[in-house]
């Protein structure tokens, strides 16, 4: 094949791929989101409800990030085990 065309389908292929990582990181983000949004009903000292976060967003959003990057790490080792 040309060396022009192989740039081309190179280049499309390499364009398709970063689409795809994109969309699935925008899904990820959005169920991190989604996780780290919950809040719980507690009444305080005076009877009134509240609405409190179960999650501290900063924490869970690195602590998911970093379990989101290192899956494939974790997942080769537990296929190592088995």
């Amino acid at each position: 094949w040309p060396n022009g065309l192989r740039t081309i389908i190179y280049l499309v292929g390499m364009l398709w791929m970063f689409l795809g990582v994109s969309i699935i990181a925008d899904v990820f983000m959005g169920a991190i989101e989604v996780v780290t949004s919950k809040t719980k009903v507690k009444t305080d000292d005076w009877g009134q409800k509240v609405h409190v976060k179960i999650w501290n967003g900063t924490v869970a959003n690195l602590t998911l990030m970093a379990l989101g990057s290192s899956a494939p790490e974790i997942l080769l080792s537990i296929i190592e085990i088995l």
